[in-house]
Parts: structure tokens; sequence; C-alpha cells
């Protein structure tokens, strides 16, 4: 199946305001799991990072499900094409910025 077929299905079946909450949420959950992940970077403790690695690791599919979604929602092909857009101008600003220190 499709990712967009999945996200009809999310959308028709739950809606676009309980996607938008899950939405809010799992970005939350995401931020939460990063800095949390920095803090067990910082202990050195090897366990602790792999375990919180693996939390961010789930996190960001979660999010990466509902950037879709809300992607699905409000255009893919425009999202797609600013994304790029922001995509070259980041890459434009490194390669200045690499040029800059050599």
């Amino acid at each position: 199946m499709k990712e967009e077929e999945y996200y009809k299905i999310l959308l028709d079946t739950f809606g676009q305001e309980i996607q938008f909450q899950c939405a809010i949420e799992e970005m939350g959950e995401l931020l939460q799991a990063i800095c949390k992940y920095k803090r067990k970077l910082a202990t050195g403790d090897k366990q602790k990072i792999e375990k919180a690695l693996e939390n961010l690791q789930e996190e960001i599919a979660d999010v990466a499900i509902n950037i879709g979604q809300l992607s699905y929602m409000f255009g893919q092909d425009k999202i797609n094409e600013i994304k790029q857009y922001k995509l070259d101008r980041a890459l434009k600003r490194a390669e200045k910025k690499n040029m800059e220190e050599n």
C-alpha cells in the first residue's frame, strides 16, 4: 500500500482535527526524546544512550508519519517544491561556509 493510501484511511477514519492533535503530540514527544538523548550522551553510559537512541528513532518515525499526513492534507507537490528550494538554499549556505573555512 502506498503511504498516501494510509494517510487517506487515517484521515477518513479519524478526521483532520484528530490528526492535527496527534501531530502536535508526536512533535512534543520528539522534542523530549532529543533532549533525553543529549542528556544520556553526556553520561557516557552506553546502555542508557542506546535506550535513548531507540526511543529517539521511534519518535522520529512517528513524526515522519505525521509530517506525511500533513503534507497529504495540505498539498504534497507544493510542499515538496518548497522543501527542495529550502534544501538547495541550505546546500548553497553550506558550500559557502566550507569555502570560507578553506
